[in-house]
């Protein structure tokens, strides 16, 4: 009896031993892998989110983002203004930046460094006080409007520049008369505006402008400084030769290669394109 109580004795010590030792194992165990996954997981995930991000874009996006809105807030409202299409007549003023300032520059014979600094705003000025427009030295609409003229005619000053040389003055009132009498009919050997045969328009326009031509046109060829095409300016002669030296039409140069002319019976004066490379320029 002894020697079996002190069996079973030893045998319930031994079983209560490995129960213990096996059950706090197993739950320390269990209790590591949850913990494993629970704070291991979101930490490996947030380390595949982050790498996954910087391999597929997510970095990429924020790198792009950033330029791209210091680009926008660096664009001013001057720089806008200053590439704005000439045809939209912006209102562009001092400071502004940009294509349509190179071309005002342009127009107006100055260093084309697309600022529209202090030397624009002067010339602009001065540019508005010889036509009479009001002097701002910003780009108002009639500043616009006889800018995109001058340029396409060539004229840069009116009469009211006092710094405007004479000839361009002169040339600029010969565009004037010349546009004024369009629609008047032709008529041969006509010099008043009852009708014109060409060089009577042309030495009537001449005389209003302030200078007097002879009265055919192989006079008037004789009677003027020769110029080449290039050299030629909107307000000069353009003669047009029949062979030699010999002239057989006279008008006068409105640029990009077109004329202010009376040319014939049944077509009134009106502004045309040179027909012919036959061409010779003079200048009084």
């Amino acid at each position: 009896m002894p020697v079996t109580a002190r069996r079973t004795a030893l045998q319930s010590a031994v079983s209560h031993t490995g129960d213990a030792s096996t059950r706090p194992t197993g739950r320390g165990l269990a209790k590591h892998r949850r913990s494993s996954k629970s704070a291991t997981a979101p930490r490996a995930a947030a380390a595949v989110l982050s790498v996954g991000l910087a391999v597929s874009g997510g970095a990429a996006l924020s790198v792009v983002a950033a330029p791209t809105t210091a680009s926008a807030a660096s664009t001013t409202a001057g720089q806008v203004r200053g590439s704005s299409t000439i045809a939209s007549r912006p209102l562009i003023r001092f400071r502004d930046s940009g294509s349509t300032v190179k071309y005002i520059q342009k127009t107006l014979h100055l260093k084309q460094d697309r600022y529209f600094g202090n030397s624009t705003v002067a010339a602009v000025k001065k540019f508005q006080a010889s036509w009479g427009i009001r002097v701002t030295g910003y780009m108002s609409a009639p500043t616009w409007n006889r800018l995109t003229w001058a340029a396409r005619h060539g004229v840069l000053y009116g009469k009211g520049g006092a710094a405007s040389s004479t000839t361009t003055t002169f040339r600029a009132k010969v565009l004037r008369e010349a546009a004024k009498l369009k629609g008047t009919p032709y008529r041969y050997g006509g010099t008043t505006t009852k009708g014109f045969d060409c060089s009577g328009y042309t030495g009537y326009v001449y005389k209003k402008a302030g200078k007097t031509l002879p009265r055919t046109s192989r006079q008037q060829y004789s009677a003027t400084k020769h110029i080449s095409r290039s050299a030629a300016k909107p307000g000069d002669l353009v003669f047009f030769l029949s062979g030699g030296s010999g002239v057989y039409h006279v008008g006068i140069y409105a640029g990009a290669n077109t004329l202010w002319h009376s040319s014939k019976p049944g077509k009134p004066i009106a502004k045309a394109k040179i027909w012919t490379s036959s061409v010779a320029f003079g200048r009084v």
